[in-house]
């Protein structure tokens, strides 16, 4: 795995959690959401960012977290569909189904100011995110990576988004901005691009 160097960590700051990482980014943005889930995230974007367009990336076929059980694989999309309902009709939530990346690419460059990556973790993925983020998301624009961690010690499985995203901000000259903890550990990292 390629290693961080100073250069990439000089202006990175901690927070408690996510949260206070992403209010800290611009209201009024145009956001893409890389895997939506339940729309939470999604809420707190609009609640907190006011965002001018949310773009809301996801596959559509996941169940719930354990325990939350709001919706199964075959309603999920119809839940998202649900609980946007009024911004969907106002034109701020946009609905978008694939696989990332392709979806991504469907838009044109430079278009987004934030563009927050939580869709699959395994390395070729995330990467594949990252490159097609880098097209789309503005010069002064900010990539977010969610669950900065190797491993996932509850569901017990590898995750790649800790090699991606060093391997990205080696290759393209980006910096850490922001580490935001998180419970259990499941970090946020947010990126820019070094400003020379």
């Amino acid at each position: 795995m390629q290693v961080l160097t100073s250069r990439h960590l000089v202006n990175c700051q901690f927070t408690v959690d996510r949260y206070q990482a992403l209010k800290k980014l611009p209201k009024n943005s145009i956001i893409a959401e890389v895997g939506v889930l339940g729309g939470d995230l999604s809420q707190w974007f609009l609640d907190n960012l006011k965002p001018s367009e949310i773009h809301l990336i996801d596959l559509y076929n996941c169940a719930d977290f354990p325990g939350r059980d709001r919706f199964t694989k075959k309603q999920h999309e119809n839940f998202i569909h649900e609980r946007f309902d009024t911004e969907i009709r106002t034109t701020q939530v946009k609905i978008k189904k694939g696989y990332s990346w392709k979806i991504l690419g469907s838009y044109p460059a430079k278009y987004f100011d934030i563009i927050y990556i939580d869709a699959a973790h395994d390395y070729n993925s995330v990467r594949k995110d990252l490159e097609m983020s880098i097209q789309k998301i503005k010069d002064d624009g900010y990539i977010v990576m969610n669950d900065y961690i190797m491993y996932d010690h509850l569901a017990m499985s590898k995750y790649g988004v800790v090699e991606a995203t060093n391997e990205f901000c080696i290759k393209n000259n980006w910096e850490f901005l922001y580490y935001a903890f998180h419970p259990n550990l499941f970090c946020d990292v947010v990126l820019r691009n070094i400003k020379d």
